[in-house]
């Protein structure tokens, strides 16, 4: 059963909490963290978990890596002389999940967390307090200093039993890197990262419909386009590369479009498509945090898929599976010949096109 998404913030509140300023917003995670999360999914066998599990674990690591690179643990109310400790409990508020729910505490936990196990996360009672940068050695890029509460006995007393996640690929992208001590972690050295803004993270938490499945998907997207600018993938690929249901996947594709948070070029259905034929996927693009929807009233009004018959398909657009070669087309998947690239291919069927703006905005229903 799909869980019932919950948002415990406004974004007012989740950014006095998370303390973001002008200066803290950009969190870079490694690419490599689909694919690791998908192979420790199947690994220990946990395929078979909802699309929420995996997209729970990336917000999670996501969030580890945003405090401790901003320090961000305590967050001190003057108004009532109280202090909110950013543990565990508030965390998964923050996710979407009650504070004592424990459905996925497996991914989390220390030493048997999965997190931990596959090399992502290490509890710690040690975090940082603040934070500086160095340019002492003449390099053009400053490098980060963490400053840590044991520094300051003074101030901070000794918790032992609060443990925080210190994010791992932050400071080595591999075992052997933390065996030599080497620092190319994404704290330090951001090729083959991909950068996302603490507001997203904000944006989809606040919004029930999106939560971490749409964070998720839109940080695959983010990746993607990042490497391509646009990037082109069916939903069933979709599915296979960040292991979410293709159902899952097909809903935030269109909550995120809805938001203005993608794009889709919305290729048409080919009608009667023949059997070694294969139709284009659509492409995807992302827009920054500045374009997304702000209010409900701005939401996107997504176009109904059009339908095209096979002559008009292959005409406009093209066969995936063809590639021309010396004036013919030919078919990828049989090496036959199909056509010369003068051959026109006829289209008698009308089948109109009153369907392709016929769209509505889900949330004025």
């Amino acid at each position: 059963m799909a869980r019932i998404r919950q948002s415990f913030y406004n974004k007012s509140e989740m950014v006095t909490l998370l303390g973001v300023s002008e200066k803290q917003h950009e969190v870079y995670m490694p690419n490599e963290i689909f694919n690791d999360f998908i192979e420790a999914f199947e690994e220990y066998e946990l395929k078979g978990k909802t699309s929420t599990h995996i997209a729970y674990a990336y917000a999670y690591y996501f969030l580890a890596n945003y405090q401790w690179r901003y320090a961000q643990y305590r967050r001190y109310n003057e108004a009532t002389g109280l202090e909110t400790q950013i543990n565990e409990g508030v965390i998964k508020q923050i996710l979407g999940f009650p504070a004592k729910s424990e459905q996925y505490t497996y991914l989390t936990k220390n030493k048997t967390g999965l997190l931990q196990m596959i090399g992502y996360i290490r509890k710690e009672t040690d975090k940082p307090c603040r934070y500086w940068y160095d340019d002492s050695d003449g390099r053009s890029i400053k490098e980060v200093v963490f400053r840590f509460e044991s520094e300051y006995k003074d101030v901070y007393s000794n918790n032992k039993s609060w443990k925080v996640s210190m994010p791992l690929k932050g400071y080595w992208r591999d075992q052997e890197s933390e065996k030599e001590n080497i620092e190319n972690g994404t704290f330090f050295q951001l090729e083959n990262t991909h950068m996302l803004d603490i507001d997203t993270f904000i944006y989809c938490m606040t919004k029930e419909e999106l939560g971490v499945e749409g964070f998720y998907l839109y940080s695959f997207l983010k990746m993607s386009t990042d490497k391509f600018n646009e990037f082109d993938c069916s939903n069933v690929n979709m599915a296979k590369l960040t292991g979410l249901s293709i159902d899952e996947v097909k809903s935030q594709l269109k909550k995120l479009e809805q938001r203005n948070m993608i794009t889709n070029d919305h290729k048409p259905y080919c009608l009667n498509k023949p059997v070694d034929s294969q139709t284009w996927a659509n492409t995807y693009t992302v827009n920054d945090f500045k374009e997304f929807a702000r209010s409900l009233i701005s939401c996107n009004v997504l176009p109904k898929q059009k339908k095209i018959s096979s002559e008009r398909y292959a005409r406009e657009y093209g066969w995936a599976n063809e590639k021309e070669i010396n004036g013919y087309f030919v078919n990828t998947w049989t090496g036959e010949f199909v056509r010369s690239i003068n051959e026109v291919v006829e289209d008698n069927t009308d089948y109109g096109d009153d369907d392709i703006f016929a769209g509505r905005n889900p949330f004025q229903d």
